[in-house]
Parts: C-alpha cells; structure tokens; sequence
C-alpha cells in the first residue's frame, strides 16, 4: 500500500503481552496497514517491539485516539472495540507518537551518531528511504523536496529514485550539515549508511591506466594445474610466462588462442588465485603455472563446444592428454549443461565420465556448480526483502545442479558475492546490490547431488547482481555493474584486467589452492599425494564466515515436504563446506595440519590419536579441530564421496 507520512503513529509495545490475535483485531477495527515491525534493543526493557502503522485518512487517525481517550477515562461503553477489547489492547501499549528523527536513522548510520569521532569527514554516500504514496505524479515533486534541502554546495541525489510499493529507494551525496536536513524531513522513512564503502570512481583494477607490477618467480617445479575452456590469451603480460603447454581440442578457431574472454578469465584466476588482495600494492604473484586446453570456442559472445564431438569425447581427450604428457592432475572445468537439470535418480553422463578418470587416473577436478542465466526477481519492499527474496529463490527447481556438476568425485563450487554495493551511476536509477558480501549469488545452482551428497562443496567468489529499473516499475538485473563483477584478466590489449559474474569464476579460485595444496604435499611426503588426499585437505581448508552461518540457516526452502527442515541442511545446500582457504598450507604457533593415508578392511576400524596441547584445552579463545575423510567406494555402484 501506498504510505503517506503524516497519517503514520509508532507504537512501542510489550513483545510478550500483544498476542497475534490483538493486532489482528485492532488492524482490522481500524483498517489500518502495518508497515514495519522491529524490536527495540534495551537491556533495562527486554521484550519491547515497536510498530509503525498507518492510517487510511485523517478521520480514522481520529477514530483511534477517541477509542484511546475512551481506555484512558476507563470508560465502559463499546465503540468500535468492546471494553475488554480496548483493555487489552491498550493495556500492551507503552507509548503512543509520531515518527520521529531518531526512527530515521539506520542502525550503521546510528554507531556513527554514537561514537561521533568515527564520523565521515566531508562528503559521503546514504542510502535513503522514502515514503511513498503510491501516486507516481508525485514522485519528481518528492524529487525536488529532497534536492531542495540539500541544497547546491557539493550535496546531491545520485540518479533517478528506485520505486517499490511503499517506498522510493534512492542514494545521495551528503555532509554532515545535509545529512542532518534529511534527517529532519518528514517524507524521509530511513537514512543509513551502505553495507560498505562507495566509490564514485571505477573499479580501479579495470582502469586503462592501471599498471601492475608483475613478481614472478615461479620455476620448473611450481604447482601445475591444466584449464580446459575457450583458450588463453597468451599475449597478457600476466600469463605469458606461465603457460606450459598449450593444445587445441576445438579446432573451430583454429588456434590456441582465446577469441571469447571466458577462458583467460578463468586462467587468471588459476594462476594469481585473489587478485582483489593486491591492488593496493600493485605487485601480483603468479603462484600456479597452467597448461591451456581449448575445448570450446566463441560463438556470438557465448562460448560454444564444437558441433562434431561431445562434449563428454572432447574432456575426456583435453584431461588424458595433459595427464599423459604434462603429468598434470589438477583440471578446472567451468562448463556444463544447462539442458539437463538434476532432478534425483542416476547420474549424468558427463558427470559418470569425470568420476572413472577421476579414479583410474587419480587426479583432482574442479566443475562450476553452474549458472541461472535470469533469475525470477520476486517482488520486495525492503532492500534487505530483495536480499532474501535472492536467497530463498535458490532452493527452486530451476536452481538446481547441472551436468557435470553432480560428478561425485570431482569438487563442485559454487558462487558468492564479494562486493555488495553498485557503482554510482549519474544522472541514471538507483541499482540495489542482490546479496551482501559472502552471501551466495543470485544466479548460483545449489545442490544435493547424487545420493543426498553434498554438492556443492564449496563456495568461492564469482560476482554479484544488481537490479535496476528501466521505467518506474519495471525492474530488471544489471549484470554488468563494474563494482560487483569478480576481477580477473582480460584477452585483449586494450586493458589487462576485466570483470566477470558467474560459477566460472568461482572455479579457479579453488582449483588455484588445490594445484598449491598438491605440490606442498608432494615437497612434504616425497611423493606425488592421491586425489583423496588432496581432496581432504582442500575441504578441510574450508571456513564460513559468521554471517555465511546466519544467513544461510534462516533462508526459507517453500518446497520443503518434512515434518522439519533443518537449518545445517540448508546451509549446506546453499554454500555446502564453505570457502576454501590457502592457509591450510601453512603450520604456525596457532595452526598445525595433519594428514594420513591409509587403507582399511571391510568391517574394521582405526584409531588416530590427535596430539593436542594443553593450552588448546585451557585458554578460553575461539577455536576448532576440523577433521576430513575422503575415499573412494570399493563398489562402482555408488560412485560418491563422503566428507565429514
């Protein structure tokens, strides 16, 4: 409903003594809409809630403050409610009164107002919500409200307003003085800070101008992982001494090389793995060389495998070639097929094919979970609404795992933003970011897999939506927002760098610690370690962030059939194990990983003593021991892995 300001009341309540059945009565008595609930924080008086609600019209405000007039002067005469009615009501009510400028300030606005010498000095980006009646010859009056009390010194609306049913979403240049005539303005539902930092300049990896300062020491022995894709750009000064090998299974093109972009983005993020860490410094470090196998080709923009030859036919060929003649055994795969959508049952072929190379050649794959080209966008009234509208989307049909990604024994990754804030963009609509940093993408597939396994196993960053508005009302994905993209290379000589969305490059960046993790094992036990022993400690490196927890255990699966549905099985649908994290590879004074391997007869046991020091056991300090297995099955009727 639409919402005019001045026919809004907020009523603080007692959480406890408002029974659902009370506010039901006194929405319907009093026609009158809920616009927000939230709980008021106040550790002398727990178990407080305060309402927003508004009136149809005047006349009905004043209809409510008669029945409460009527409460006060303990009268026992019905009106619109009976006497018990208004005593119950009235009696949860702790206070009664208008909007006020304290209710329009965020809760990351309001740590700033608390702690005033962490205020932004100068100018600085809000967020802002404005209240809506509903009546879009209203908007650019309500426009010019808001530019006229920000005045003309430097402060400013960024682009047109964002309409939702209740409100208009908008970003605005302020200081301090402006932020406090926002603050004062009736029309103004919330003024918050964003979920980070806001530029008004580019992304500046993606500058023309930017200069990367290329440290590679990388020598014959450096950890060796093979990209099957579109080809690599060899030209980017970035990769041109780190391609061992480079073969062409697609001859479409009739060269090695990368007409599309897909693979030398992939391969970027093979070799320097998170290149987001080092912009600051400028110094990149390759850390994995690669062995480049074009298996598919440019197509209009798509990439595109070649039309003689299965897809199937064409892995199988690029992985025994790289294995025979490089002695490669780490493959990144970011492909898959759409048109085959896991539905439970028996597995894909594709995925059957990656398990036998899997286990005759004991090597380790790593396959994008793959992508929802345009996800439903479900109406929203909030930005956090839009948010978790993002999330819960992911358990629909349409979101689940394709071919190849349900292979058992290969590492299926999924998707999460890193970045969660749209660039500026003047003079054009307001976007909204469509998960906040660490949550899973909008367009990511989740799992299970075969057998219930856990697919996907884990979740790196691949890039992040926004959406946007091309009329008012209309609203639609933007894709390309340069602040939401993941960073990796580019395959032309314009720039180096370039931005992507999507599960294919969440895949190289697990496939970058995997071909590390190998070659520590191999300097370590002297020998070249098996899959399952790389494959243990890549899922063990795995971490979630505490808001990766919180948020994926209170999304909401509308499909799920069960007396109960478990919040760790959602999670680990969603981002299964976590994000792999490089650190495994090092012990310090408050790390140390242990590995073993070792075979074991059926219906028999081992025990492995886990040394463990005392001040682990008696310093009170977050802490964890995290234990992996992985095998594979003796039986190739089950071909799966398990993981704990």
């Amino acid at each position: 409903m639409g919402i005019n300001s001045k026919n809004l009341l907020v009523l603080e309540i007692i959480s406890d003594a408002m029974s659902r059945e009370i506010l039901e009565n006194m929405l319907v008595k009093f026609n009158l809409f809920l616009v927000e609930e939230t709980d008021i924080i106040d550790i002398d008086k727990p178990n407080r809630s305060k309402l927003v609600i508004q009136f149809e019209d005047e006349s009905a405000l004043d209809l409510f403050n008669k029945e409460r007039e009527l409460w006060q002067n303990d009268d026992p005469n019905d009106a619109i409610l009976t006497y018990a009615q208004r005593r119950d009501l009235f009696n949860c009510i702790e206070n009664i009164r208008n909007v006020s400028r304290e209710d329009r300030i965020g809760p990351r606005l309001k740590k700033y107002f608390d702690n005033p010498v962490l205020f932004p000095k100068g100018f600085f980006i809000v967020n802002i919500d404005v209240w809506y009646n509903g009546d879009r010859t209203n908007i650019i009056e309500t426009e010019n409200i808001i530019k006229t009390a920000l005045g003309t010194q430097g402060s400013k609306l960024l682009g047109d307003l964002f309409k939702i049913p209740s409100l208009l979403l908008g970003r605005v240049q302020v200081n301090e003085f402006t932020l406090n005539a926002l603050l004062d303005l009736d029309i103004i539902s919330l003024v918050d800070l964003p979920l980070s930092t806001v530029s008004t300049e580019q992304y500046e990896l993606y500058s023309v101008d930017f200069e990367p300062i290329i440290n590679d020491t990388l020598g014959e022995n450096a950890p060796l992982a093979a990209v099957l894709d579109s080809g690599v750009f060899s030209a980017n000064p970035m990769l041109n001494n780190v391609i061992v090998a480079e073969e062409e299974f697609d001859t479409t093109e009739n060269t090695t090389s990368d007409l599309n972009g897909h693979g030398t983005g992939v391969a970027g993020i093979v070799v320097y793995g998170d290149f987001d860490k080092c912009i600051d410094s400028k110094i990149f470090t390759p850390l994995v060389r690669i062995c480049n196998g074009k298996i598919m080709h440019n197509e209009n923009g798509d990439v595109c495998f070649p039309a003689d030859k299965r897809p199937e036919q064409i892995v199988k060929e690029a992985i025994e070639y790289f294995h025979k003649e490089y002695n490669c055994r780490i493959f990144n795969l970011s492909a898959g097929d759409m048109d085959h959508l896991y539905k439970g049952g028996r597995q894909f072929a594709w995925a059957e094919m990656l398990d036998q190379l899997s286990r005759n050649l004991d090597i380790v794959i790593i396959v994008s979970a793959g992508n929802v080209l345009d996800p439903v966008i479900n109406d929203f009234d909030l930005r956090d609404a839009l948010m978790a509208s993002c999330r819960d989307q992911l358990f629909m049909p349409e979101h689940r795992l394709i071919d190849p990604a349900t292979s058992a024994l290969s590492i299926t990754v999924g998707s999460i933003t890193r970045f969660d804030e749209p660039e500026i963009t003047q003079n054009r609509g307001v976007r909204l970011s469509a998960g906040a940093k660490n949550y899973p993408s909008v367009f990511t597939r989740i799992g299970r897999g075969i057998n219930k396994s856990i697919k996907p196993e884990l979740v790196d960053y691949g890039g992040n939506y926004a959406v946007h508005q091309i009329s008012r009302g209309d609203t639609r994905w933007y894709k390309n927002d340069r602040n939401l993209l993941e960073p990796t290379l580019h395959n032309g000589n314009d720039k180096i760098f370039k931005g992507y969305c999507g599960t294919s490059f969440s895949a190289p960046h697990v496939t970058h610690i995997a071909a590390r993790i190998e070659r520590a094992l191999e300097e370590q036990i002297g020998v070249s370690p098996s899959a399952n022993l790389i494959r243990a400690l890549l899922v063990n490196s795995a971490k979630y962030t505490p808001e990766m927890v919180e948020w994926t255990e209170n999304s909401f699966d509308a499909l799920h059939t069960g007396m109960d549905n478990p919040k760790q099985d959602r999670r680990l649908r969603l981002i299964g194990f976590g994000k792999a994290d490089d650190s495994i590879l090092y012990s310090n004074e408050r790390q140390v990983t242990l590995f073993a391997e070792d075979e074991i007869d059926l219906r028999s046991f081992h025990l492995y003593k886990i040394p463990v020091p005392n001040e682990f056991l008696t310093v009170h300090a977050e802490k964890r021991i995290a234990v992996s297995l992985a095998y594979n099955p003796v039986t190739r009727l089950r071909r799966d892995i398990n993981i704990f």
